[in-house]
């Protein structure tokens, strides 16, 4: 990676820039402000652009809502067409058009949501008023000249003797009057009263005595007449309501102007975000940044030829952040992801990827350990990879679980399942012949299971040995080999020395060697305590130093070998759920029956378990990656480098390479 300064007209500044996002290989960074020099505030034009780019994603899913574009899923990994910048033109010359086009389905979607909550005000209306549809006369009606109708409800059930007699009681002067019960339930009783005006207040009080209350909602009109004007009016906002999704469904041809617009928005919020960090005057402006070495002096010869800029590259400073860019082949270059979940490589870390991809794909294999399932994964991934192509990221993921299939293919083989035992399932109920032997090494379902675990273990104190050997490399380049050796070879000879005096309690190992490994380990513990305590300078703070890193020794790496039995139970796991399902199946005597339900239960019961599993298996091989092997070398804390480009789902320009 180097440093890239330039320095150049201010008029030239935008076709800089904009060549240098097409370009994507150059990440700009803020620098303090020189001296006779501005920075540019572009917040504003910032904030307006991500607000039309919010609408215009907002229009986007609604008219993908209304009207769906058919894709496979193999369709989600093509890479962007390529456009040429002539091509980029002139589509960005109908943007004013079609952020119009988003405007006028934002438009007719806020008005199909307004119907629609226009219609639920409605029916709650017509619901609420159902109650009062015998009642022949408007709620809101005006009194006569000696009377006045009141009308309302009970919380609870009544009828017309239980209201006269409740108002005898409570009203006995009040004698010239008639009740109609209009509904009536359990809950609820509706009720219209006709009384003299000059006792209404006299008659309200008594029915309020007993719970009487007016509804919350009166109509001029009665109730039949108002929830018949509400269904009309319902019909007309659904008719509504099909007229705006017609009008968005038309705009559904102009989906991929909206996309490349979004796109192009996308572009032009980056852009802005790099003009806040130039310094600039009326006549010249000034950028740095970083450019990966590769690309340097081919970007330095463009911007000075054709841009008249006068470019500047060097090494950067040992104390400067330095961005870092991964670059690794195709092997190694799908479990980067994985790497940058953790954390990037420090200023003294190595790129960790070549070595982990092995050993990844290799326990992700272990743990799955199907070759069933390993075939299906392998047939998918070279599909998309056939099919599709992709490009960047998506291509390195599909390359990864193509890597693992092979693996889990492998160790299917290895270990004898094949979803799970099918092929002993078919040979003895439907071939009528005996079990064959599955597993090609290991059966660690059988007799092989102590075994199996010895290996899983044997794995692990490899994978964390390699992991130390990276930790005495990385001391050796920075000039401490005493300590490359006094940190690794200790560790080799004691754990290394232990590990098959411990396996012969599971196994039989051969005296001659247990009898070497006890010397080996003994001398590898001596060298521990002797070397490990070495940054103290007394002697008593030697010598416990180095009893505290042996006591680490002994307990960590205990611990970090028996966490690898996880090889073991996952790809146990795997095996015997897939032959749990594979019996279930063949449970019934009839033939018939029984292949039904072998089907079915086939499909159902080994795609649950190929889903629970292949997550399982990734989960636990990050860890060991994360917990187990990095732990022993790896720093990180690097920030990844980000260049200015063109952040495009849709599109990439023709002379643009993909970095991915």
């Amino acid at each position: 990676m180097l440093k890239i300064e330039l320095i150049s007209m201010f008029k030239s500044s935008k076709d800089i820039i904009d060549f240098l996002q097409r370009k994507g290989v150059v990440e700009i960074t803020a620098h303090e402000e020189l001296e006779n020099m501005t920075h540019l505030d572009t917040e504003m034009n910032i904030s307006q652009l991500e607000k039309m780019r919010i609408k215009a994603q907002k229009a986007r899913e609604t008219v993908g809502f209304y009207a769906p574009q058919k894709s496979s899923i193999i369709d989600s990994f093509r890479p962007a067409g390529e456009i040429s910048l002539k091509e980029y033109l002139e589509k960005e010359s109908i943007c004013d058009k079609t952020f119009s086009i988003c405007n006028i389905i934002s438009e007719a979607d806020k008005k199909i949501t307004d119907s629609k909550a226009e219609i639920i005000r409605l029916e709650t209306s017509s619901s609420s008023m159902s109650i009062w549809e015998n009642l022949d006369v408007p709620m809101k009606v005006k009194p006569t000249k000696y009377t006045t109708l009141l009308i309302g409800s009970f919380p609870n059930l009544q009828s017309e003797s239980s209201v006269k007699e409740k108002l005898a009681e409570t009203a006995p002067n009040i004698e010239a009057y008639d009740a109609e019960i209009i509904y009536s339930s359990e809950m609820l009783t509706c009720i219209a009263v006709l009384c003299l005006k000059t006792q209404k207040q006299e008659m309200l009080d008594a029915l309020r005595s007993f719970g009487f209350s007016a509804p919350s909602e009166q109509f001029d009109i009665t109730a039949k007449e108002a929830i018949k004007k509400n269904s009309e009016r319902i019909e007309k906002l659904k008719k509504d309501i099909e007229s705006y999704e017609e009008e968005i469904k038309k705009y559904s041809e102009n989906a991929k102007d909206i996309d490349f617009f979004i796109d192009y928005l996308s572009m032009k919020i980056d852009k802005y975000e790099a003009l806040k960090k130039l310094s600039m005057t009326n006549n010249i402006f000034y950028l740095s940044g970083y450019v990966p070495q590769k690309h340097s002096e081919k970007i330095a010869k463009i911007l000075e030829e054709e841009y008249s800029a006068a470019v500047s590259l060097s090494p950067p400073d040992e104390n400067e952040d330095v961005p870092v860019l991964l670059e690794n082949n195709s092997f190694a270059s799908p479990v980067e992801g994985i790497t940058e979940m953790y954390s990037l490589p420090g200023k003294n870390d190595i790129d960790p990827n070549a070595i982990m991809g092995f050993f990844y794909y290799v326990f992700f294999g272990m743990m799955f350990s199907d070759a069933g399932y390993g075939l299906l994964m392998v047939i998918a991934t070279l599909l998309v990879l056939i099919k599709a192509k992709p490009e960047g990221e998506k291509r390195k993921t599909v390359l990864m679980y193509l890597y693992c299939g092979i693996s889990t293919t492998f160790w299917g083989i290895m270990f004898g399942s094949f979803f799970g035992d099918v092929i002993n399932i078919i040979r003895v109920n439907y071939l009528h012949l005996p079990e064959m032997r599955l597993y090609v090494w290991l059966n660690p379902q059988g007799d092989d299971l102590m075994t199996t675990m010895l290996f899983c273990f044997l794995f692990g104190i490899i994978h964390l040995f390699v992991g130390l050997a990276i930790k005495g490399y990385m001391n050796w380049r920075q000039g401490d080999k005493f300590g490359a050796f006094a940190d690794t070879i200790p560790t080799y000879m004691a754990v290394g020395g232990a590990a098959p005096i411990c396996a012969g309690m599971i196994i039989e190992i051969p005296e001659s060697i247990t009898s070497v490994a006890k010397y080996i380990a003994l001398a590898g513990v001596i060298l521990i305590i002797l070397t490990a305590g070495r940054s103290s300078k007394s002697i008593i703070g030697k010598l416990g130093g180095g009893l505290y890193a042996l006591y680490n020794t002994v307990s960590g790496y205990l611990s970090d070998i028996l966490s690898y039995s996880r090889l073991l139970a996952l790809g146990l796991v795997t095996g015997i759920i897939g032959s749990v399902v594979n019996m279930m199946g063949t449970l019934p005597q009839n033939m018939v029956v029984k292949t039904i339900l072998f089907v079915i239960v086939f499909i159902f019961g080994h795609t649950v378990n190929f889903g629970i599993n292949i997550i399982g298996a990734y989960v636990h091989t990050n860890r060991l990656q994360y917990v187990e092997f990095f732990s022993r070398f790896y720093e990180g804390g690097g920030n990844a480098f980000n260049p200015l480009k063109v952040n495009s789902k849709t599109f990439k320009f023709k002379e643009e390479k993909n970095n991915g």
